[in-house]
């Protein structure tokens, strides 16, 4: 019966080690559901076996497991790509097994692969075994393409790509080279070249491909500055991404993988008695040196230009010791012992911290709640079973029963968290300016004539009725003109005209020429400030609420709508009198009334995260908004004439400029600060 499962819902739940005769060590990693098969490669230098589970994901609640015995040191795990990354960091190469049974996945270290698929472990119901070199691939494994990328932080991507997963693959590290062995690939003519990636700016320089035989050998060559590198394979795809690092990076890094500093000695000896080799290992070191009497026999070593205290390390692995450091004295003794030893310490503390007396002190709180530093001691865990603590807000008292070293500790404790935080002013400059200019030109003009004959009038005007006063009725009795019998009419206002007439018997013509520029600047200038102290939000609203009905099933309510000004700040100080700030600036205002009589809001918000140095004003962001109009009336075919087209035509120009600009300064309020 075959059992499909998810790979997506396969999680990680527990892991474990064990060690085996035979200088093994088994790893055990359980899920929740049988999980996938991995799929496995190593790498020589640094040591590593690495296993991809597809779908697989961490759950855990930690990405390393730290083992420290035999041939591993630790195991990482990591997600990626939709699988998990189990990197099993070896002190040096082993061969190895995987297999899984139920919900577990287990690994094998020490021994031959074909040892440990015959030793006879357990009986399994499902088994799969791995040798720590993968065979190689078939020969119609081909390599498509080598590319790079420059990825965000300087982080440069080798990606290899093969025309399927077949191929075997070995990472060694040569030198300040990496290589990349494609076993049983083949490399096209095309590919079989040097790729300079220098003006990429990241730790890789070069990428030769090579043919090898019948593999493929892919070097890649960073440059001088430290770095580290992860390779993965998603299907038929190889990634090999090189990360800088920082030279502090790369010192820890050689003393996780060499942890040893002492001064380099030479140690050639035959049948020698223990006891002497330790004093000679102390002298070095130049330490005084306290061995157990139960230290004893012989030893053969040779050693040559070691760290003292590497070779001191290997002398107490082999003869099962252990050494503990108290100032500039060394104590060696068997480990079983001094482990049995420290127990029996530990014990006597206990039993003396159980029946120490107890005592009551009352400690005043200065600056905090009492209430508040109770809870610091309480997740502190310095209030044993025996004793308890009391708090009174209102003379901001503590009152403790412990012991008196206990209560010694509470009181260093308090110290720390007791102390006056520090204050700060926020203050805000919000400038809104607008700058408005308008320029209209129009144009009013009529004529009238009349041609009495004997029983008939001819009549040319600019009305349709008839016309009063034998057609002379286009102005009035002030010269202006009238309202009625108007040509053309495209004037602006009338604070602002000329009026140019002609007069005879029986022709009438008068035009109005109408202008009128308009200029208006406004600035608002809003200033909230606000004090908080460090690590406290602080706000400061004002404004007005704009009632607005709502209808819901029938019923009529009142709804308020606020139309504030308001500053919202969170500030964190920093080592250097730098201060960050997390903000919320809204300045809203009552904009126009729209026809069903409700009011708009034209509202102006921020929200950002700053970090700025004390006393310093920083321009968090403005809008500027820049609104021109060109309006153009005319009468149609006249007013596109020449010349006397400006009779028929009228202008009207505006812009409308405005701008936002918000300015922030953060100050320490240093008066408050009580010297410590």
């Amino acid at each position: 019966m075959v059992v499909q499962v998810r790979a997506e819902s396969v999680m990680l739940k527990d892991s474990s080690f064990v060690a085996l005769p035979g200088h093994k060590l088994e790893v055990r990693l359980d899920f929740n559901m049988p999980p996938p098969s991995p799929r496995a490669y190593v790498i020589d230098s640094p040591p590593r076996l690495v296993l991809d589970l597809a779908g697989a994901t961490n759950d855990l609640g930690r990405r390393q497991l730290d083992i420290k015995t035999g041939q591993v040191d630790s195991l990482s795990m990591a997600e990626t790509d939709g699988r998990l990354r189990i990197v099993a960091n070896l002190n040096e190469m082993v061969d190895y097994q995987t297999y899984t049974e139920g919900n577990s996945l287990f690994m094998v270290f020490g021994g031959s692969a074909g040892a440990l698929a015959s030793g006879g472990l357990r009986d399994r119901s499902a088994k799969s075994v791995q040798s720590s070199r993968p065979e190689a691939g078939p020969v119609g494994t081909r390599v498509q393409g080598i590319d790079f990328e420059r990825m965000d932080g300087g982080l440069g991507r080798v990606l290899i790509s093969m025309s399927d997963d077949k191929s075997g693959l070995d990472i060694v590290e040569e030198g300040n080279n990496v290589v990349i062995n494609l076993l049983g690939a083949s490399l096209s003519g095309s590919l079989e070249q040097r790729v300079d990636v220098q003006d990429f700016a990241t730790p890789v320089m070069f990428i030769d491909a090579m043919t090898s035989g019948a593999n493929t050998t892919i070097l890649v060559k960073p440059g001088a500055a430290p770095y580290d590198y992860m390779a993965y394979q998603t299907g038929n795809q190889l990634v090999l991404d090189f990360r800088p690092i920082t030279y502090a990076e790369d010192e820890k890094r050689k003393k996780e993988r060499f942890p040893f500093t002492g001064e380099k000695i030479d140690l050639n000896f035959q049948d020698v008695d223990i006891r002497s080799i330790l004093q000679i290992i102390a002298e070095v070191a130049e330490m005084n040196l306290v061995v157990d009497d139960k230290v004893n026999g012989n030893i053969t070593l040779r050693l040559k230009n070691v760290p003292w205290d590497q070779a001191l390390d290997l002398v107490l692995k082999t003869k099962s010791l252990a050494q503990r450091v108290v100032g500039n004295v060394m104590l060696i003794g068997p480990a079983a012992d001094i482990a049995q030893r420290e127990l029996e310490e530990a014990e006597a503390q206990k039993q003396v911290k159980e029946l120490a007396p107890l005592v009551t002190e009352f400690i005043q709180v200065d600056f905090r709640k009492s209430s508040e530093m109770k809870s610091r001691v309480e997740q502190a865990k310095l209030i044993s079973e025996r004793g308890f603590i009391m708090s009174d807000d209102e003379t901001n008292v503590l009152m403790v029963r412990e012991t008196a070293a206990q209560i010694e500790e509470i009181r260093d404790t308090l110290r720390r968290f007791d102390v006056e935080v520090a204050q700060i002013l926020i203050e805000a400059r919000i400038v809104s300016a607008s700058n408005d200019f308008q320029k209209d030109l129009g144009i009013r003009w009529g004529a009238s004539a009349v041609e009495n004959r004997k029983n008939s009038s001819f009549v040319i005007d600019g009305g349709a009725g008839s016309v009063p006063n034998g057609g002379l009725s286009s102005t009035d009795t002030t010269g202006n003109i009238a309202n009625s019998n108007l040509m053309v009419d495209l004037g602006v206002t009338p604070q602002s005209s000329i009026v140019f007439s002609y007069i005879r018997d029986n022709f009438l013509l008068s035009a109005e020429l109408s202008a009128l520029q308009t200029e208006g600047k406004a600035e608002i200038v809003s200033q909230p400030k606000v004090i908080t102290t460090n690590g406290k939000p602080g706000l400061i609203e004002s404004g007005v609420q704009i009632p607005y009905q709502t209808v819901e099933d029938g019923e009529v309510s009142i709804q308020f709508e606020d139309a504030t000004l308001k500053l919202q700040v969170t500030p964190q100080l920093n080592p250097g009198d730098r201060i960050t700030l997390d903000l919320d600036i809204t300045q809203d205002s009552v904009g126009a009334v729209l026809p069903n009589g409700e009011v708009s809001i034209n509202t102006n918000q921020l929200t950002t995260t700053v970090n700025v140095a004390d006393g310093d004003t920083v321009v968090l962001g403005g809008v500027f908004r820049n609104e021109t109009v060109n309006n153009l009336s005319k009468t149609p075919l006249l007013g596109d004439l020449p010349v006397i087209g400006s009779l028929f035509r009228k202008r009207e120009q505006s812009n409308t400029k405005t701008e936002l600009l918000i300015f922030i300064t953060p100050k320490l309020i240093r008066e408050s600060l009580a010297v410590q």
